[in-house]
């Protein structure tokens, strides 16, 4: 850390003020002191100035030192403030303890005492400065971890002891957070149908296995819940694992949708199988991909013979060059209609009208068919044959 270093001396004393704070800033270029002549003029200078470090006198006019601590204590908490006084004894070390003071300094006649004390400063400032971004760190996991569903764990594997962040108590519904529990008892929370899966994943990763799973837990209040589960075993030198730290995130969510979705896809599914219209999948190159079973039905092809067939060989009005210059003009979510005529496997044909529709190009299943199969046109013989027959 270079960054300059604002002080604020409170001293009664201006012969001392001014050399302390001469031979502070002599000792360190960081140091910038300024002074003032006593507590009352010192917390006015904290309400205009940003101030990294206090130092102050014990026995000054209105306020002594111990006093000035405690009201400076009251609206900055943890500013670094040094005590550097003459009056030195374990009363006011004490009472200055007990404040909440940062360091304790007797003054000395001696100049070596101003290089400890700038040493101290800047020690104090940088510790107090190192404390304040661990603290937001702290505060800006915490607050990713609620966000996200995300709770840390860690488990000290010789004592068979678990301490659980304050989100995967929030996860498991638990409001009187316990200081940390064992492996038992967290195994009373998994789901019982899961438990011998969890706890055998668990042994796994004792021996060097990936620790990754998805589990149901079921929560104080009855609720069950999804969880996923991941972490790293860390060993000692002879192999023998001693402590995991992993995270546990709620993904409740996530597996109801993935349960939707396959009800929808089953659906679906059921659908394209149990349709009374021919569909056919295929991708931009014309191979079928998945046929319907009432377009093998009709067209007499099997399933295995119709996949991977181009829609050309089926559809005998439109070629490939066609078919692909159609497609390229497709967006995704647009459909086309015509009419062609398909070849059944016995070779004989009949009309169909075809509805074509783009998917996202980037699914693997770009274009989906459904075909009607039309009544064949009546030929001209065919009527006069009829009107003689009716005659």
């Amino acid at each position: 850390m270079d960054a300059t270093i604002r002080v604020l001396h409170v001293e009664d004393d201006e012969n001392i003020a001014e050399l302390t704070a001469e031979f502070l800033e002599r000792e360190n270029d960081r140091l910038d002191v300024d002074t003032e002549a006593n507590p009352v003029e010192g917390i006015k200078r904290l309400d205009d100035t940003e101030v990294d470090c206090i130092v102050s006198d014990h026995d000054m006019p209105e306020k002594n030192g111990i006093e000035f601590l405690k009201s400076v204590r009251e609206s900055y908490p943890d500013l670094p403030f040094i005590l550097f006084t003459g009056k030195g004894s374990e009363e006011v070390a004490s009472k200055a303890i007990s404040a909440g003071v940062s360091d304790y300094l007797q003054k000395q006649a001696r100049t070596e005492q101003y290089e400890i004390l700038a040493n101290r400063i800047v020690n104090n400032v940088e510790r107090a400065h190192a404390q304040r971004e661990l603290e937001e760190r702290k505060s800006h996991l915490q607050q990713a971890q609620l966000i996200a569903d995300l709770g840390s764990w860690e488990n000290d594997i010789f004592a068979d002891k678990i301490y659980w962040s304050d989100t995967v108590y929030d996860i498991f519904r638990i409001d009187d957070s316990e200081t940390c529990i064992d492996h038992d008892q967290f195994l009373d929370y998994v789901h019982p149908a899961d438990r011998a899966a969890v706890d055998a994943a668990w042994s796994a990763a004792l021996d060097g296995e990936e620790y990754d799973i998805e589990h149901r837990i079921v929560t104080e209040d009855g609720e069950t819940r999804w969880i996923r589960e991941r972490a790293e075993v860390t060993v000692d030198d002879t192999g023998s694992p001693t402590k995991a730290l992993g995270v546990v995130q709620d993904i409740t969510e996530r597996k109801e949708r993935e349960d939707r979705l396959q009800q929808t896809s089953a659906r679906l599914r059921a659908l394209f199988d149990q349709s009374p219209d021919m569909i056919n999948f295929h991708d931009s190159d014309g191979r079928i991909i998945d046929p319907n079973p009432r377009l093998c039905e009709r067209t007499g092809y099997s399933e295995a013979e119709l996949t991977d067939m181009a829609v050309w060989d089926l559809d005998k009005e439109i070629d490939a060059d066609e078919a692909t210059s159609i497609w390229k003009e497709m967006s995704p979510g647009e459909s086309q209609k015509l009419e062609s005529t398909y070849q059944c496997r016995d070779g004989s044909t009949f009309p169909v009208e075809v509805h074509i529709r783009c998917f996202d190009q980037e699914n693997s299943d770009h274009f989906v068919v459904i075909s009607h199969e039309r009544s064949r046109p009546t030929s001209k013989a065919s009527e006069h044959r009829q009107s003689e027959t009716s005659r």
